[in-house]
């Protein structure tokens, strides 16, 4: 990227992610996202749009989706919330019973109660879905607020807020309920993928392909998943799943954006691979996905049963906790065969 903003982290480690073994992927023959004067706002969605790819989930889109339901089973796409679940950085979560129990004895049945208090970044850990308030880019000089742009255009001067943000927050989110095609990369490679593994559209299509899947069933507005084998790690090996990841790059992520999909998700902690091939990129694809086209992420998602039962097509629902002002939310998402 030429100038400020992102460019200027060209040759950053990104923590633990520089020190992630990489797997010889091919070159991306899609540009990467350099910074530039050009605009990607606003959005198709109007320029006072604060739901982004949701606005895919229609009365006419929710008819559509319910018609692959067919035997009404139901799949728990999501991992338990817990002090010992791979965490990103320095983030927490921590939870205390005050009390012992929290309060009572009421009334003369003595009832008692316990409540709970957790600490966390609660959008962010865990199985954890990314809104529009996430990611933006420094367009500006170092420090420059008012070129600090997210979804829309919203600028960080604009909207953002110690106590929680003023637009993009996930409370604008409307209800996931469409379609979802699971990509499950680990026939297609015979193993688990490494860190720093891109998955190639040519990939995409070799797993369609092997899970009898064709690309043209993937309609505008469905949502597409990862199965890189990565998720695997979860707590058994947090320092592994933290140094980095397999995931798409900037050609699938193009692909998701012609074929209008609403939603990408995988068992990894980004979805994207980690680090990109280009070092001077720090996930290039939440910002193309997010920032410049509103496409929402899902991430640490549990596709164990759906491929248990050879069930790559499926429905996919999910409602955000409307947190007034956060980047994300926690919750269990579910897929319905």
């Amino acid at each position: 990227m030429k100038g400020a903003g992102l460019g200027a982290v060209a040759g950053a480690s990104y923590g633990k992610f520089g020190l992630a073994p990489i797997t010889p992927a091919a070159a991306d023959p899609i540009a990467p996202p350099k910074l530039s004067p050009e605009k990607w706002w606003p959005s198709k969605w109007g320029p006072d749009d604060q739901a982004g790819s949701s606005n895919h989930i229609t009365p006419a889109k929710v008819l559509e989706t319910a018609k692959w339901i067919k035997v009404g089973k139901i799949y728990k796409l999501g991992h338990d919330y817990e002090a010992s679940m791979p965490l990103f950085g320095k983030r927490v979560f921590t939870l205390r019973i005050p009390g012992g129990p929290t309060g009572g004895p009421f009334g003369e049945n003595r009832l008692v109660y316990h409540d709970e208090f957790v600490t966390t970044e609660i959008g962010q850990v865990g199985t954890q879905f990314d809104f529009l308030g996430h990611i933006g880019i420094a367009m500006g000089t170092p420090g420059d607020r008012a070129e600090m742009r997210f979804y829309n255009g919203h600028t960080v001067a604009d909207f953002s807020d110690a106590y929680g943000l003023k637009k993009l927050g996930v409370e604008h989110c409307k209800p996931l309920f469409t379609r979802g095609h699971l990509v499950d990369m680990v026939p297609v490679k015979g193993r688990m993928m490494e860190a720093g593994e891109e998955i190639s559209l040519a990939d995409v299509r070799a797993a369609l392909s092997k899970q009898n899947t064709k690309e043209e069933d993937i309609r505008p507005g469905d949502a597409i998943f990862f199965n890189t084998g990565w998720g695997t790690l979860w707590k058994k090996n947090n320092d592994k799943f933290n140094s980095g990841e397999p995931g798409i790059g900037l050609e699938v992520a193009n692909w998701v954006i012609e074929k209008d999909l609403c939603l990408t998700g995988a068992d990894t902690w980004a979805v994207e691979v980690v680090p990109n091939p280009d070092k001077t990129l720090a996930f290039p694809v939440h910002m193309t996905l997010q920032t410049k086209h509103g496409i929402v992420n899902h991430e640490n998602l549990l596709f164990d049963d759906l491929i248990a039962d050879k069930k790559y097509q499926f429905v996919y629902s999910f409602t955000p906790v409307p947190i007034v002002g956060g980047t994300g939310s926690p919750g269990v998402p579910i897929g319905i065969t």
